[in-house]
């Protein structure tokens, strides 16, 4: 629905995905004290955890993940934008609202005429009156309205958007210096005096987590696969229902979705070139996989997919072809959704043979029946787990299955850093399972795996002792001092370079860096730097570069702008207005969450997860 909505991208993007989630209503019951229903109001605004939780739960139906606290903030900036909106007085009339629900296709009939039987359908499914929607459609225009505000009073010229791309896409012809901080380090004096002032400056530095080790009872699918059994006669049925095969191979141009049609027309004009050489010389095809096709799953083997059945899962426009081509065969481009492909029938398998078939079944059936099985065993995990808290062996004796001991110590940080699911180290670091030694409930790892965990030993955070740690400051306060050393001396080097003086300075080669180059090899803040320096006819530009492990110094001798500058304007124009209107955005939330009063509900953000 409002398909015109989707078109404004820029900050207030999500905030426009929102709009449908947060209405007011939606059967919340009335509250007696003043405040308890909302975490916040903004003017006459609210926004409470109801409102939260419906975006978390959009945001997680929709396959994406953000923080509570993130989705919370783009609540908050939508209310203000949208008591910012009615204040300068942009509104839709009851009128526009209502036919814009009439005109809506979702409640046209078979006649193509408006439906009030869908319209209340979709209200309740929705729960919400007739008046609550039209609210909800009054600010979702308010915000178009505003976005189009703020978008047609933002004007690029090809003058500035010319100057963006030479900026960003220039060649840049440099030599460098980079002054090394160990190159200073015996120039530093260290004492136990000096140390220990650093350390006591430095503490934080030195504190040691909090860290558990932990044993856990894992359950997966392919652990009740292993217990299954799969008799002769279930093997022949599912022998039976077996699909004709054919073993394909395929050069894949891939297209986006969203490609223009020039792209679409270059990536089908390549397949075209790539299938005449195919035509030419057959033989030829696996190498001609290996070298064009951008599948990475199949390219290596020659374009080789293995024996696949016509089911759907290569898609309508890949099968028909596919399974109407002869042994031998190489088909013409076809397009799919995926892009344009050149097949190849390399055997057909119309009629499989049981004893090569018998153990991929058996394992295949074992699977689905573990898969069947796998909530109940969960509920039996977690049942016996809960039943006998302070010990794993008769959650894992009740299915079967090991209790393992892990002997590093896990922290939240090193935790998170190896990929352990949110779920797993909250519940890790939870009371019940941390202070109490309780066994944790099923906790879901991955599709397939769930993880019952049980703290064995915990090591309290402390601040490590100065005696302790001592190597550690000693190295740390070299490399701090070394590089305040290095950085002095790389300060004075470049006063001296640009003021014209001679320097002893152990120069790189001259070498000619691209701009990718250059956004690859360096942090942004770096590059920002050497984007500035601008040589003159007879004279090299300097620069010292920031964000590094150590200070350098570039020469910049020369800057050669990109050849196809017109072809590039449009796209940097596009660029220039997003970030104006980006910068225009962000000026308007600073000035409305100032000028628009706010005030605190009884409610917290992250109520519903405590």
């Amino acid at each position: 629905m409002f398909h015109t909505v989707e078109k404004y991208k820029g900050p207030a993007q999500i905030l426009l995905g929102l709009i449908a989630l947060t209405f007011v209503g939606f059967g919340v019951s009335t509250v007696a004290n003043p405040g308890s229903d909302y975490i916040v109001k903004v003017g006459n605004q609210k926004i409470s955890d109801h409102d939260l939780n419906l975006a978390m739960q959009n945001i997680q139906a929709s396959g994406g993940e953000q923080p509570r606290d993130a989705v919370f903030q783009s609540l908050l900036q939508r209310a203000y934008l949208t008591q910012g909106a009615k204040q300068m007085g942009i509104a839709v009339s009851q009128e526009q609202i209502k036919q814009i629900i009439v005109d809506d296709p979702s409640f046209h009939d078979a006649n193509g005429k408006f439906s009030q039987a869908l319209l209340t359908q979709y209200l309740n499914q929705r729960r919400m009156s007739e008046d609550q929607f039209v609210e909800e459609i009054r600010d979702q225009f308010l915000f178009q309205n505003l976005q189009n505000l703020v978008q047609n009073g933002t004007i690029v010229s090809d003058a500035q958007a010319a100057q963006l791309v030479n900026i960003a896409q220039a060649a840049r012809t440099v030599r460098s210096v980079t002054f090394n901080p160990e190159a200073f380090a015996g120039q530093i004096k260290v004492d136990d005096a000096i140390l220990q002032r650093y350390y006591d400056a430095n503490k934080k530095d030195y504190i040691i987590p909090q860290a558990v080790k932990i044993e856990l009872v894992a359950l997966t699918t392919q652990a009740l696969a292993d217990k299954q059994t799969v008799s002769d006669a279930e093997l022949r049925q599912a022998f039976d229902k077996l699909p004709p095969r054919r073993e394909i191979a395929h050069i894949l141009f891939p297209v986006a979705q969203d490609a223009s049609a020039e792209e679409r027309a270059a990536a089908k004009a390549e397949a075209e070139k790539v299938l005449a050489m195919v035509k030419a010389k057959p033989s030829d095809f696996p190498a001609l996989a290996k070298q064009y096709s951008k599948d990475p799953a199949s390219a290596s083997n020659g374009g080789n997919l293995g024996f696949m059945p016509k089911d759907g899962g290569l898609g309508a426009e890949f099968e028909n072809a596919a399974f109407s081509m002869q042994k031998g065969e190489i088909s013409n481009v076809v397009q799919t959704a995926y892009g344009y492909h050149i097949i190849k029938i390399l055997n057909i398998q119309d009629k499989p043979v049981f004893e090569q078939e018998k153990a991929e079944l058996e394992k295949e059936l074992k699977l689905k029946k573990a898969a069947a099985g796998f909530n109940a065993a969960k509920e039996k995990l977690g049942e016996a787990a809960f039943n006998n808290p302070n010990s794993l062996a008769e959650a894992a004796k009740a299915l079967g299955l090991e209790v393992k001991l892990s002997d590093e110590w896990l922290t939240k940080a090193n935790g998170a850093a190896a990929g352990m699911p949110q779920e797993l180290i909250n519940a890790v670091f939870s009371d019940d399972v941390l202070k109490k030694k309780h066994n944790s409930e099923p906790i879901t790892i991955n599709d397939n795996t769930v993880w019952v965990v049980r703290v064995k030993e915990v090591r309290e955070e402390r601040t490590a002792p100065f005696a302790e740690v001592k190597d550690d400051v000693r190295a740390a306060y070299l490399r701090s001092e070394a590089v305040k050393l290095a950085e002095k001396k790389a300060r004075a080097a470049l006063a001296d370079l640009q003021a014209g003086k001679k320097t002893e300075l152990q120069w790189s080669p001259v070498t000619k860096l691209t701009a990718e180059q250059a956004r690859q090899s360096m942090p942004p803040e770096a590059y920002s730097e050497l984007a500035k320096a601008r040589p003159s006819k007879d004279k090299p530009a300097y620069v010292m570069l920031q964000g590094l492990p150590a200070p350098v110094i570039v020469e910049v001798q020369a800057v050669t702008p990109p050849e196809n500058v017109a072809q590039q304007i449009p796209a940097a124009k596009q660029l220039l207005m997003q970030q104006q209107v980006n910068s225009t955005f962000n000026n308007l939330l600073r000035y409305l969450s100032k000028n628009i009063g706010r005030k605190e509900g009884g409610q917290k953000i992250n109520a519903a997860s405590e």
